[in-house]
């Protein structure tokens, strides 16, 4: 995890010091003198130097048009608007996290019968590590962006007057206890404890910091609508958007997607059909209902949604169906688990 820290000079000999993030007071290492370090209500600015030009988030954005499941034709028909850079502020500190998560994690096994039985594994993990966390200080309307992503980079305190930002609009205390509280979330799930029945978390937060990060706001049009896109300022990444999606991934998709379901759903007729009195069978009656179920659901979201395509940290984020390979798959194991390690 880098260090997040800000070059000065001191105000007593001019040499050059380095202040880390949280720091408040320091000595310089040439004269000896004490330096106090303070920013807005208490807490260290920064910000850091945008690095990426015009010509660039452009470029960007038109590479970002190409990928996924956008419109074909974006790239050929969709029109620049307006470009203009942009200085969110984001709340910012590492914490450590220390202490005990104690739980066990529960395997099931099955006899030739068909029986199955629950054993219970205990596990206790030590928790001892960093977290960093960033979250943003302003209301960002329709840009999609929550967290911050980079933390390198060119970074100096700045003249918030002369460069556009948007203003903070949330207190140091609310994000020092969501800080907190993520930081706890971050560490459980580090232990990976599956069933917990006992945790002691110690959360050691360093001082907050409000971060000054470059964004570049990329609007345009495609068939008389209007879209946007965000690129990062220091890496020159496309961060969120919205584009249009295309008809013929839609068509595909409800086609495929519904001959599939009804393949695993017929298969689970026709199981079922035949189960009599065999378990096993059963169980897969049922697995290839479900999974049909799920396959039509997505194919469903997909075709609702699919004519703009989302990406970012937006709250109704439900552009393209998420519910994919990873997500079949984890059903697949949850099913398992519930039907005595049979169902494949």
């Amino acid at each position: 995890m880098p260090d997040l820290s800000v070059g000065l000079n001191c105000p007593a000999c001019g040499g050059a010091i380095n202040v880390q993030e949280g720091e408040s007071v320091l000595n310089c290492q040439y004269c000896g003198s004490t330096l106090f370090i303070q920013g807005d209500q208490g807490v260290q600015t920064i910000a850091f130097k945008n690095k990426v030009a015009k010509d660039s988030a452009i470029a960007a954005s038109e590479t970002w048009w190409k990928k996924g499941l956008k419109a074909r034709d974006l790239k050929r028909t969709g029109k620049i608007i307006e470009v203009y850079p942009i200085y969110i502020p984001f709340w910012s500190t590492t914490a450590r996290v220390a202490g005990w998560v104690c739980g066990y994690e529960e395997r099931r096994h099955s006899d030739s019968n068909g029986h199955s039985h629950v054993e219970r594994i205990p596990k206790e993990v030590m928790v001892l590590s960093d977290y960093r966390y960033s979250e943003i200080a302003c209301d960002p309307g329709d840009l999609g962006i929550k967290t911050l992503k980079n933390f390198s980079g060119d970074r100096s305190f700045a003249d918030f007057e002369m460069i556009p930002t948007f203003d903070t609009t949330t207190s140091k205390d609310d994000a020092a206890k969501d800080a907190k509280q993520k930081a706890e979330e971050w560490g459980r799930q580090q232990a990976k404890v599956p069933n917990v029945t006992f945790e002691r978390l110690y959360v050691i937060p360093h001082n907050m910091s409000i971060i000054y990060y470059p964004i570049w706001v990329v609007r345009y049009s495609y068939r008389e609508r209007m879209y946007m896109n965000t690129v990062d300022g220091v890496t020159g990444n496309v961060l969120s958007g919205r584009a249009p999606g295309d008809p013929l991934f839609q068509s595909l998709a409800i086609t495929f997607g519904s001959a599939a379901s009804g393949i695993f759903s017929g298969a689970g007729l026709l199981l079922a059909a035949f189960a009599g009195a065999d378990q096993n069978n059963a169980y897969f009656a049922i697995g290839g209902f479900v999974i049909g179920g799920i396959i039509l659901y997505g194919t469903y979201r997909f075709f609702r949604r699919g004519s703009e395509i989302v990406e970012g940290e937006f709250s109704d984020n439900e552009g393209m169906a998420k519910l994919g390979i990873a997500d079949l798959k984890q059903i697949a194991h949850t099913l398992q688990g519930q039907m005595g390690g049979r169902y494949p």
